[in-house]
């Protein structure tokens, strides 16, 4: 019984990461919100089965860091006099006009809740990845929805191609989006999804072949068809970001690997490589020529370049740097300090770089949080590349994808969107579960299971 409801478990919640993705990204703020409702509501009810599943110190902390930023975006639509009370050290805040420091305070709400979701999916994952094998079932689970939405997506572009699901598609009619609105949206969830099904490739090479062998081909097909994709997005920044994640997997399994596989695993996973690989290849060829195009004839610096310029600008001027302008406030704060050399053309919702807007947003806290998070992220993932060894992939999985996404940022809002950071959210947990994991909690599992610590890890 218990072990019918740690699947359906695992179920609903790669069900909840799919259907943040099909509800067009998960922008519009209705939609959303019943998620987000859905996910607290799974987050209380793991709360009391699986009190103690998720009980380490590096949790904590990165628990802590979400609430100081929480805790930092909510008091930045309070009144300023609760702040001035403090004395001396607020001083600063006397160069600020209105009387909060968001300028837009009615946006914090929604914009926490943003913020919060992913978290307490990560944290979600986390509880339930407490053993490789359910970590495992939760990765083949979300490749299998994040393959699935990607042939929907492509079925859809090539019959349908003037809808989003059962939207009005308006823009980028030339380029596959799938459920999302942009395309580089939709490249930054596929491209995700590649480095999945890579790392599941990457472990059907370490692990004894099992079932049957349509099973066991399927995963390379599922990437071919998600590279065929990702092409059809036309997304330059999204194109380099899945590809810099997937040499990054590689380079690092390379790296960290001890010895070949035995010739045996060998013989099953060469097939199913060169499959895949003959098939991208063909991708390529037949079906690249939309993004080479758009490399060879259309600017790289366009207009957020100059965009960037006048956010820095915002950032330095007053306190911003400090206490920011408004956590989601990003669409109202940036008019003042947008530089007419931008032109006039358009109204600049996001700065198309998470760091700057982020910063902008929420001031210096954005920058320790981040930095503080992602040390914690990447040293657990770089424990498990020295730890495990059978499911060393899903640790390097960890660190390609974080890393292939913060290099998408830079450019472009990925870790804005909930379909895509709630995927991601997803990833980073069983990443983390994984790598976590000491050597004493895996020998106890090893013999358990009547097998060797070597032959487990």
């Amino acid at each position: 019984m218990k072990f019918v409801k740690s699947r359906f478990y695992a179920h609903w919640l790669c069900f909840l990461v799919a259907l943040s993705a099909l509800a067009y990204g998960g922008v519009a703020e209705l939609p959303f919100q019943f998620i987000a409702v859905l996910t607290f509501v799974t987050g209380a009810v793991a709360f009391v089965f699986m009190p103690r599943a998720a009980e380490t110190k590096t949790l904590w902390l990165l628990f802590i860091i979400a609430c100081a930023l929480a805790a930092a975006a909510y008091s930045q639509s309070l009144d300023m006099s609760t702040f001035m009370t403090f004395g001396a050290a607020f001083e600063s805040l006397e160069s600020i006009r209105q009387k909060t420091i968001s300028v837009s305070p009615g946006a914090t709400d929604i914009a926490i809740l943003r913020l919060l979701v992913p978290i307490a999916i990560f944290f979600l994952f986390r509880a339930v990845s407490t053993g490789d094998d359910r970590a495992l079932r939760l990765l083949r689970l979300l490749g299998a929805w994040g393959g699935a939405i990607v042939v929907g997506a492509l079925i859809q572009f090539f019959v349908d191609p003037d809808h989003i699901v059962l939207a009005d598609k308006l823009h980028y009619k030339e380029s596959l989006t799938g459920p999302f609105v942009n395309r580089n949206n939709a490249a930054a969830y596929i491209g995700l999804i590649l480095q999945i099904l890579l790392a599941l490739m990457f472990y059907g090479q370490r692990a004894a072949p099992k079932g049957k062998p349509t099973w066991r081909w399927m995963t390379p097909a599922l990437f071919a068809i998600g590279v065929f994709a990702l092409l059809l997005t036309k997304s330059r920044a999204g194109i380099a970001a899945a590809i810099l994640g997937c040499l990054l997997m590689a380079g690092l399994l390379r790296a960290y690997s001890s010895g070949g596989p035995a010739r045996q695993k060998q013989r099953t996973a060469i097939p199913s490589l060169l499959m895949g690989g003959g098939l991208i290849l063909s991708c390529i060829v037949l079906f690249g020529q939309g993004t080479i195009i758009r490399l060879t004839t259309e600017k790289l610096a366009d207009s957020r370049v100059c965009t960037y310029e006048s956010v820095l600008s915002g950032i330095r001027a007053d306190a911003n740097f400090w206490v920011g302008t408004g956590f989601g406030a990003f669409r109202s704060a940036f008019p003042p300090y947008r530089s007419a050399d931008c032109g006039i053309n358009g109204i600049w919702d996001r700065a198309h770089n998470s760091f700057l807007e982020g910063t902008f947003g929420l001031g210096a806290i954005f920058l320790v949080a981040l930095a503080g998070g992602m040390l914690i992220l990447c040293r657990t993932y770089l424990g498990g590349m020295k730890l495990r060894r059978r499911f060393r992939p899903f640790a390097a999985l960890g660190i390609s994808a974080t890393i292939a996404l913060l290099a998408h940022s830079l450019v472009d809002f990925p870790l804005q969107i909930p379909g895509v950071n709630n995927l991601f959210a997803a990833v980073a947990g069983i990443a983390f579960g994984i790598s976590c994991q000491d050597k004493g909690n895996i020998r106890m599992h090893g013999i358990s299971d009547n097998t060797t610590f070597k032959q487990f890890t």
